[in-house]
């Protein structure tokens, strides 16, 4: 992996910890993610990814595809 980005993500819709955990699980699955942190009180999830492997719109695809609206802070 090369240098790692930490980048913050604006997530929508999340209401309960089940929202948590889908997203947490759905960015853990996306190659290039080294580490996730979703804050259901924030609504936000702070990722250290790999930009090599994937970029802000791939981490905002994840996102929207546990189903919530996404977008880079």
């Amino acid at each position: 992996m090369s240098d790692v980005v930490t980048r913050e993500f604006v997530i929508y819709g999340m209401s309960c910890m089940g929202c948590v955990r889908g997203v947490t699980g759905a960015l853990n699955k996306v190659a290039g993610v080294a580490a996730v942190d979703v804050s259901l009180e924030n609504s936000c999830a702070r990722v250290d990814y790999d930009p090599a492997a994937v970029d802000a719109a791939g981490i905002v695809k994840a996102i929207e595809g546990a189903g919530f609206e996404a977008s880079p802070r």
